[in-house]
């Protein structure tokens, strides 16, 4: 039975990856349809430099919520944000790759080189998720509430945060005893909650900074509002389990599409701006950690336990 789910889940992943690379080239044939790409080879290397600094301030927001949302566990080793930000790295250039490489990156790490058990890590996981969900989907609320981007939607947006992290509690407290454990002790320590909630809003408003100067580049018109629902798709894509290719690129590109008054060539290159530019900052720097500090780890804990 083991090895019969097994191979369903390699066939799903195969035609998931698929499906994402074929996505993708519907992307990009939309956005060479556009013709005009003089705005990439005129655009300002400043702006250029920006997309990618927020796509780097990202990353370590996200490093940064593994270490918080994990700090009260106690485990040993601590999941230092000096050990995760290059692993964050590593596992983000992997996940471009086929069957979510990066994730079981993670997970290997985690188990292999921290020593914890299946269940922490799963509840580790399910945490960090769950604050990519609760943020992004306060936000999205916020915004269908209140349709405007000021200091009255971001107060509602803040007050949707607990509400939905109550709910959330309820949901994790339904877990298998040995999850529920574990998440416990992460659910109930509230400077961590704060920080992981904090570190998210941060992320969500690096990714919607880039969105904004990548519509800057190419001289689209997107106001605030869009671009923070444009950053809460783009980050719910990217959670999708079949790799990264394809899905956030289309998600991104359909969800302007919703929103109305973007050219469909100038919003698919929108889309492909905006990772782009993710990518420049994750698959270079990760494929150079993967090998100089990911694997090395991975071998020395192999020959102590040999």
């Amino acid at each position: 039975m083991n090895n019969l789910w097994s191979s369903r889940s390699v066939i799903w992943q195969v035609l998931g990856f698929g499906l994402g690379v074929w996505l993708f080239w519907t992307v990009l044939q939309g956005a060479m349809q556009a013709g005009d790409f003089s705005a990439f080879r005129e655009a300002d290397p400043m702006l250029l430099g920006l997309m990618l600094l927020f796509s780097l301030v990202s990353s370590v927001c996200n490093a940064a919520l593994f270490t918080s949302v994990s700090r009260p566990l106690g485990h040993h080793p601590p999941l230092s944000l000096r050990r995760m930000v290059p692993l964050n790295f590593s596992c983000g250039a992997l996940n471009y790759a086929p069957f979510r490489l990066g994730a079981l990156a993670r997970v290997a790490w985690h188990v292999r080189v921290d020593g914890m058990n299946a269940s922490r890590v799963s509840a580790l996981m399910a945490m960090a998720g769950g604050w990519y969900l609760l943020v992004g989907l306060a936000a999205f609320g916020a915004l269908w509430l209140r349709p405007s981007a000021d200091w009255g939607t971001l107060g509602l947006g803040l007050l949707l945060l607990p509400a939905g992290w109550a709910i959330g509690r309820m949901g994790i407290a339904k877990l298998p005893g040995g999850l529920f454990r574990e998440a416990r002790p992460m659910l109930n320590n509230p400077r961590a909650s704060l920080e992981c909630a904090g570190l998210r809003i941060l992320d969500v408003l690096c990714f919607t900074a880039r969105l904004l100067v990548g519509a800057r580049i190419l001289g689209i018109e997107l106001g605030l509002d869009a671009g923070v629902l444009l950053a809460v798709v783009a980050t719910f894509a990217s959670l999708v389990p079949f790799g990264r290719l394809g899905f956030r690129e289309a998600g991104v590109a359909g969800a302007a599409g919703v929103i109305g008054g973007i050219d469909p060539g100038l919003r698919d290159q929108l889309s492909l701006l905006d990772s782009a530019a993710e990518a420049a900052a994750y698959v270079p720097l990760g494929l150079a950690l993967s090998v100089l500090w990911l694997r090395p780890h991975f071998k020395r804990v192999q020959s102590k336990a040999c």
